[in-house]
């Protein structure tokens, strides 16, 4: 089933309630793969917004309302997001209607402008002329630094929802979207339990790697490493990336 879809851009996988998803996805267009109980499905989401749903399970199938219904039902989810070009979130659209998957079946999708070729760049691309011509000592050097760590596969530098550097090859935008979420989720946390002091760091963990957000001065960095990083080495580098703010 989800072999018919567009492959898209993997942005990471993780647990978590369907409306902890719809919450947490309002810059993201794409799907969102499900697997449960021996079964498979997915939801197309733009923004926040359901378009489609789908599930299979050796003994039932469900298509559109009565699979949302279906996923809402369940305490947690499994699921990874996979991004969509606006080019491939109408071609999922087009075969979850052949599939009898969309929420509004009457519903017309305008069809997307084709993204100009200067748009088509990645923010990455652009982050690496600037790491080349910093000055050393400056922010881009440092970030490529914690790059070149063992196990460190991305990072990003950010502050009030904007990124103001990265590297690596990542989706900058939706990073720091997705960061910001679950800076609002462990602040919301520490105002219930003012005791337990202030913010030190966080790490999410899930099966392709894990990501850590710190304090970093006045903005915060986030970097993502793979499953079998040395976390003890990585605790060392954050002090020293945060002992020379």
């Amino acid at each position: 089933m989800m072999d018919t879809l567009p492959e898209g851009k993997a942005i990471g996988a993780m647990q978590a309630p369907l409306q902890w998803i719809f919450s947490h996805t309002s810059r993201f267009v794409g799907a969102v793969r499900i697997t449960m109980q021996d079964g498979e499905g997915f939801l197309l989401v733009q923004k926040g917004e359901p378009l489609a749903a789908q599930f299979r399970h050796p003994f039932k199938s469900l298509s559109g309302p009565s699979a949302l219904k279906y996923f809402s039902s369940q305490p947690i989810l499994d699921f990874g997001l996979w991004k969509y070009e606006p080019d491939e979130m109408q071609d999922a659209l087009a075969v979850s209607a052949e599939m009898q998957a969309l929420l509004q079946p009457d519903r017309e999708f305008p069809v997307p402008d084709q993204p100009r070729e200067s748009d088509r760049r990645s923010p990455v691309a652009e982050v690496v002329e600037d790491v080349h011509d910093a000055p050393p000592g400056q922010e881009p050097d440092l970030l490529r630094a914690v790059l070149q760590h063992p196990g460190v596969t991305a990072v990003a530098c950010f502050a009030d929802g904007l990124c103001t550097s990265s590297a690596g090859d990542i989706d900058a935008d939706y990073t720091v979207a997705f960061a910001e979420d679950l800076l609002r989720w462990s602040f919301g946390l520490q105002s219930l339990t003012p005791a337990s002091g202030a913010f030190v760091r966080m790490t999410l963990f899930y099966r392709r790697g894990n990501v850590i957000i710190t304090p970093y001065g006045a903005e915060y960095l986030c970097i993502f490493t793979t499953p079998e990083v040395h976390f003890g080495q990585i605790r060392r580098m954050i002090r020293d990336v945060q002992d020379g703010v």
